[in-house]
């Protein structure tokens, strides 16, 4: 068995970090961006760089509208005010993922009902008809990680019970449900742009819908006067609203979707390269049986991050936080504990009464923490992988399987 670095051993790894960079930033993003500094930093209504990637974005996922956005919370917000999300509707989402997948519901008076978490951390559709009161209006999801939802049985609820679903791919740009592009499944997606993700502009956010009433109202509520006024026609009843729109300031940065147009350029190779580097990584840590691997028969993932679950009932004594540290030891420093992504039931934003002097009453369904084992389960386990997404980055990689795979036969081997 090979020395550990902690005994005395060679370390896996001896590259200077960082090891995994993203955004990946080339000659031609810096190309796009000046170009675009040089025609306009504004952008009013629906033309240049915005009309050319909304176009490109909506025909990708078969949809009639899209509609870029400062932020993907923001153009979950524009979907939830769309489909008349209003104070004391329930919408069902997962309980284990971002908070920004639920958060603005709670500025409209809408009541957050958590569900439990598969086995992948998505949610879990066995648990949501369990959950659907006469208040029901709407599921939102979160292809968490990158890993497609199980959308057969999501789909089937939703048009069961007439609830809208809406979809939150922020992790999920060009995944795959059984050959179906993650964000077509529902009345509405939306997507963050922000500087880590696939698709990234810095900061910014798009929503896609067929619904032309959800449209319209996505728009008056943050890109008044001039795009509303050139898109909702004059003879429909919320054109009245057009110059003022709904209160808020929406509207996405020239500059930030230059740089976006350009990266959705490479898209296909990023996916290309992460699913190789994933499939090698399932392949090479398949044999250890405190590894817990994703699971995708049927999805065909994007692969934001490879998140795999360490099981300390099967690894001899050591914890999570121990295999950490021994991969660190390694050199394998970009491997950590996802914190951020977490059972959102345990946040104080979601389960206290405290009042928060707000211009709007959060409003709680004081579910019990025992309907969420999964997700505080999955959130106990969970190991944060990077997928890489260039070809020359395969000695990184392999590097980083090598460590991996050392100090798991360690932790096998290993008699206390």
């Amino acid at each position: 068995m090979e020395k550990l670095a902690i005994h005395g051993g060679k370390s896996a790894i001896d590259l200077k970090m960082p090891h995994y960079i993203w955004p990946i930033i080339d000659k031609s993003d810096i190309v796009a961006v000046t170009n675009q500094l040089q025609e306009t930093v504004s952008i009013y209504d629906n033309s240049g760089v915005f009309k050319e990637f909304e176009k490109k974005w909506k025909d990708l996922h078969g949809a009639d509208f899209a509609l870029l956005t400062n932020s993907g919370t923001s153009a979950l917000f524009s979907l939830f005010v769309g489909v008349g999300l209003k104070e004391s509707d329930e919408i069902i989402c997962p309980n284990y993922t971002f908070f920004a997948t639920i958060t603005t519901a709670l500025t409209l008076g809408a009541v957050p009902v958590f569900c439990d978490c598969d086995e992948n951390g998505n949610i879990n559709p066995e648990y949501i008809e369990g959950l659907i009161t006469r208040k029901t209006k709407a599921v939102v999801i979160t292809h968490i990680w990158g890993v497609p939802c199980q959308m057969d049985k999501i789909v089937a609820i939703c048009k069961q019970y007439h609830l809208h679903l809406i979809e939150d791919c922020s992790h999920a740009h060009g995944a795959k449900y059984k050959g179906q592009l993650v964000g077509t499944f529902g009345i509405g997606a939306a997507w963050s742009l922000q500087g880590q993700k696939i698709i990234t502009g810095g900061e910014g956010g798009i929503l896609t819908t067929s619904s032309e009433e959800v449209y319209y109202r996505a728009l008056l509520l943050g890109h008044y006067n001039k795009r509303c006024r050139q898109e909702i026609p004059q003879d429909h009843p919320l054109y009245a609203y057009a110059s003022t729109g709904f209160g808020h300031k929406f509207r996405a940065h020239p500059l930030a979707v230059s740089l976006a147009m350009n990266q959705l350029s490479k898209l296909d190779c990023f996916l290309m390269v992460k699913r190789k580097y994933a499939r090698f990584l399932i392949k090479e840590l398949a044999g250890f049986p405190f590894l817990q691997l994703p699971q995708c028969n049927d999805g065909d993932p994007s692969w934001y991050a490879f998140v795999m679950r360490f099981d300390p009932q099967k690894s001899n004594g050591f914890t999570r936080q121990q295999f950490i540290e021994l991969l660190h030891s390694e050199g394998l420093k970009e491997v950590e504990i996802p914190n951020s992504t977490c059972p959102l039931a345990d946040l104080p934003l979601f389960n206290t009464d405290d009042r928060l002097d707000l211009p709007w009453e959060i409003s709680r369904n004081n579910q019990s923490k025992q309907s969420f084992v999964n997700s505080a389960l999955f959130y106990s386990q969970a190991i944060k992988i990077p997928v890489w997404a260039r070809e020359e980055d395969n000695i990184v990689v392999e590097k980083y399987v090598k460590g991996i795979k050392k100090v798991s036969q360690y932790i096998l081997d290993f008699k206390a």
